[in-house]
């Protein structure tokens, strides 16, 4: 539980630190958004304030030229930026634009002063002369006609004549200066009549619509800086928690190795114990054994007794024989390693094993030519002697067993010992090495053990295979060749 605990903390404290960064760049790209929106609303203000200038220096007496004014838009539209620009009236209604065609829709101007849409904003300046809008609006709203009144044509029966600037323009106040928005009516239209042209033809306010390119790019560059921050962020703390799972199992390793050493150093004082304990019970088996024969050669005691008294004597040697065996496993195998020629040690197991093969008609067959390998002679030998051992258990009467050498490069050699016995079952292939394993009821289950042990201790190699066309084949590799000077 504790272990647990610690994890889910871990993994919670970094969740929020995932959690927390992809906040923060949220806020940092709605601030980055802000910003660029801003830079254009002010781009557009400074246009503005440049329409206006124009629409300023094109008026004459409150009368703006429709071609020069529209020459004047046409021009502002030229650039990038600027898509187009629309002049309208105090109704909505467009009196002059330039570049893309715009549509106002009724209730949008002047309620709303930007308008955004995917490719362009559309902002509008309410202030007929001004140069501001939003909150830099102002509400003066004197109307500029943006051409002259039209003058009516005179009747057929009246001399046509070129009027005079001052029958239709108004007139000044020499003794003080007028504002557009105070300029009469031509003497050709009423007042009503003037009103309603300078509704349709009066300047009202503007429209410009302003391109987006620049601030969606600069918002899509942003965007994707905060994706591939928080990505990295989100790999670094993956990263943080692999680690974390990694050091946890390393801990864990670390306390199973002090557990498992501390285990081990048990179980070696427990095998050395046990190891005195076996070697101190064979003197007195072999006192009991001793005792045993003597009374089996009494000529005077009883046949029943001498019986009994050679089966103790049997029971003692396969005691003793065990007892043997667990010493040999128990005690450390440290090789003295020495030329040894491997014929010679073969003959020798066979020699000892001889009443064993002969019991069971084993043909025994050995072909190891004239090799001379690095080896604890004593070691050597007691690995053969539980190979050799092992195969005629496994073996039926007459069976065959066969040791082979062969050189596998200049260095090594490989030792075989085969049998056509009955094999070794697939469920048990891998426990064949494990001590006290056995499939026979008069086997310790420590020959092979023994034998691996050995091996090990000499950096050889061994394993076993099924034989054809059946039995068991065990392959000692890895024996160190010795070249024998000619």
């Amino acid at each position: 539980m504790p272990d647990k605990s610690r994890r889910f903390k871990v993994h919670g404290f970094l969740a929020l630190i995932f959690v927390l960064v992809c906040a923060w760049q949220g806020v940092e790209h709605v601030r980055v958004r802000q910003k660029a929106r801003a830079f254009l609303l002010d781009r557009a203000r400074e246009i503005s304030t440049s329409l206006s200038v124009v629409i300023r220096s094109q008026s004459r007496f409150g009368i703006i030229p429709q071609d020069n004014l529209l020459s004047a838009l046409n021009e502002l539209v030229a650039s990038r930026e600027l898509r187009s620009v629309a002049l309208f009236n105090s109704s909505g209604e467009i009196v002059a634009s330039a570049g893309d065609p715009l549509r106002l829709e009724s209730g949008v101007f002047p309620g709303q002063k930007a308008v955004w849409s995917r490719d362009s904003v559309m902002i509008t300046n309410i202030v007929d002369l001004g140069t501001g809008f939003g909150d830099h609006a102002s509400t003066h709203t004197a109307p500029i006609l943006v051409r002259r009144p039209p003058r009516p044509e005179p009747p057929p029966d009246e001399p046509t004549t070129r009027p005079l600037a001052r029958d239709f323009l108004p007139r000044l106040d020499r003794s003080r200066r007028r504002r557009p928005s105070e300029f009469r009516a031509p003497p050709w239209m009423t007042e009503a009549q003037f009103r309603e042209f300078q509704e349709k033809q009066g300047l009202h306010g503007f429209v410009l619509g302003m391109a987006t390119d620049e601030y969606r790019s600069e918002k899509s560059r942003d965007f994707w800086l905060r994706a591939a921050i928080i990505a990295v962020t989100l790999i670094a703390l993956l990263g943080m928690s692999a680690a974390w799972k990694t050091l946890e199992k390393a801990e864990e390793l670390r306390i199973r190795l002090v557990k498992a050493g501390e285990l081990n150093r048990h179980l070696s004082e427990m095998n050395i114990a046990a190891a005195g304990l076996a070697h101190e019970t064979r003197n007195p088996l072999n006192l009991v054994r001793v005792q045993a024969q003597m009374i089996s050669r009494e000529t005077a005691v009883a046949p029943e007794i001498k019986r009994q008294a050679l089966s103790i004597v049997e029971e003692v040697d396969r005691v003793t024989n065990r007892l043997s065996e667990f010493i040999n496993y128990s005690r450390p195998a440290a090789p003295r390693p020495v030329p040894v020629r491997l014929a010679p040690v073969v003959e020798d197991v066979e020699r000892a094993l001889s009443t064993d093969i002969t019991e069971k008609a084993v043909q025994f067959r050995t072909a190891v030519g004239d090799f001379t390998i690095e080896a604890d002679e004593g070691l050597l030998r007691q690995v053969l002697f539980n190979l050799v051992l092992n195969a005629i258990e496994a073996v039926d009467k007459g069976g065959a067993i066969e040791i082979t050498a062969e050189e596998i490069s200049e260095s090594t050699a490989m030792l075989s010992v085969r049998d056509n016995g009955c094999g070794i079952p697939p469920e048990n292939r891998d426990e064949v090495f494990r001590p006290y394993f056995t499939t026979h009821e008069k086997g310790t289950g420590l020959g092979l053990a023994v034998v691996q042990r050995i091996v090990q201790a000499h950096m050889w190699h061994i394993e076993h295979k099924p034989a054809e066309p059946g039995g068991t084949v065990f392959i000692l590799s890895g024996l160190k060749v010795i070249k024998t000077a000619v």
